[in-house]
């Protein structure tokens, strides 16, 4: 059954935060184009701490422009997919379901992007050369990006004439090129090698070349599918379509089949389950508590991701586990504050209690605003400098540049980590216990108690595969 931690990004808040006792000293994850200067400084300074330290392989960041030269083609051809599935009354299903030559433009165009995939990625021994070089207690390892890109551009396995083997051909030029970056590495410093997957069959056939390259510790990466807007009615589990009796939101289902197809597959060779598995890119934490599920016979499982930062900071927006694991704007959770009198903001991490009693909030001045007004909404400029909440809610505000700037963004990425920590700990706990299914049946329960039907809807989906 798995422990279940997750890996914060190597930045000065995270680090100041785990140094100080706010957040536990379990591990950073940094890539070496971003290990400079200061960055540099602090990769000694957490393994002289004693940290674990996962080094990157890099890739994520070539991504946007690899897929950033393809995007406005792209985006011609998915719109054509659109006016294909108005007419179906439901989403494409192979490539005969589109007209004309579109499955052929797709087809050209996921060749085209495939090579320019292959040709950004530097060559496996620069790469684990770099990551070496920063002292590492385990490395991301070497991956293809295609499906990634693929993936990024919304080019489907349903819009190509591509037999599953050339998907399964790709994991498995991966895998073996796995195998001999291992014999070249320090056996002391675990590798793990990125799967990639476009579905779960995908995922299935991925798991299989891994398990037969005997390849123990693997990542996959995540990001791609939890950034994806779409929405599909099925998906494929073998040769048996499985309909979904609606459109559902793909970055919970499909995200969950591609970790249980995952799985099968690398079970089926290996007739056991990978030692260590890292899903790269997922920090929400309702897809934390289902990936750990589908991921429940396998020791040591990690997560990371950069979303409870760019959430606290960019979005607005907080984490919260009671009454349920939800994502909360900021705006909502001022205009709730300041019109139910009974109401405060009451969390108990310290990154929440040291800023609110350094910078208390002050409730009467969002009472009264509240009854001056009778606002239906908190606008961003009430929270901006001039704003009528500014200084009401001084957690949720947003200044400029500045100290304030840096307090309220050290206390809202802290409050973030903090629940995700709370989560994993959790659900480790309930693994040792043998109760993991209970407690991310109860998890889910929560949520879906709270969200709109579409997403609850979604999610149940994803707690059947996970729950087998």
């Amino acid at each position: 059954m798995p422990n279940v931690t997750f890996v914060k990004n190597l930045k000065p808040d995270a680090v100041q935060a785990a140094a100080s006792g706010m957040s536990p000293l379990a591990g950073f994850l940094v890539a070496p184009g971003n290990a400079t200067g200061q960055a540099l400084e602090l990769t000694r300074f957490v393994r002289r701490l004693g940290a674990d330290l996962l080094v990157d392989n890099g890739n994520f960041a070539l991504l946007g422009p690899v897929t950033q030269h393809f995007a406005p083609e792209a985006r011609v051809l998915h719109r054509g997919v659109g006016a294909v599935e108005r007419t179906l009354g439901r989403t494409a299903r192979a490539s005969t379901d589109l007209t004309g030559d579109l499955s052929a433009r797709y087809g050209d165009l996921a060749d085209r992007v495939r090579r320019a995939a292959l040709d950004a990625v530097p060559s496996d021994a620069s790469m684990a050369q770099a990551q070496e070089a920063l002292d590492p207690t385990s490395r991301i390892g070497v991956e293809d990006l295609t499906m990634a890109c693929w993936l990024r551009l919304d080019i489907e396995p349903a819009y190509l004439r591509r037999p599953r083997r050339d998907y399964r051909r790709m994991n498995r030029s991966v895998a073996r090129r796995a195998v001999r970056a291992a014999a070249r590495a320090d056996p002391g410093v675990p590798v793990l090698p990125v799967a990639s997957a476009l579905s779960f069959n995908t995922a299935k056939d991925a798991g299989r070349e891994f398990a037969a390259a005997g390849l123990g510790a693997v990542s996959m990466g995540f990001g791609a599918f939890m950034a994806d807007d779409h929405f599909a009615d099925h998906y494929y589990r073998d040769r048996r379509r499985i309909d979904l009796g609606a459109n559902l939101p793909q970055r919970y289902t499909r995200t969950v089949a591609a970790a249980v197809g995952f799985w099968e597959g690398y079970v089926e060779v290996a007739h056991h389950p990978p030692a260590r598995f890292h899903f790269l890119g997922i920090g929400a934490p309702i897809m934390i508590a289902l990936l750990a599920l589908a991921a429940r016979e396998t020791p040591d499982v990690s997560f990371d991701a950069t979303s409870p930062v760019l959430d606290a900071t960019q979005g607005g927006t907080v984490y919260s586990d009671r009454p349920a694991h939800l994502k909360l704007r900021t705006r909502k959770i001022a205009h709730r504050l300041a019109r139910e009198v009974a109401l405060t903001w009451d969390c108990p991490c310290p990154f929440c209690t040291d800023f609110t009693r350094r910078s208390p909030f002050d409730y009467a001045q969002g009472h009264a605003w509240f009854a001056a007004t009778g606002a239906t909404d908190v606008r961003t400029a009430d929270l901006a400098p001039g704003g009528a909440l500014f200084h009401a809610f001084p957690l949720l505000s947003e200044p400029g540049t500045g100290e304030l700037r840096r307090e309220v963004n050290f206390a809202r990425v802290g409050h973030n980590h903090w629940i995700v920590d709370r989560l994993a700990r959790s659900l480790t706990r309930a693994s040792e216990r043998g109760t993991l299914p209970v407690r991310v049946t109860s998890i889910i329960r929560d949520y879906q108690a709270r969200t709109t039907p579409v997403f609850a809807r979604a999610v149940e989906v994803g707690l059947q595969l996970a729950a087998g």
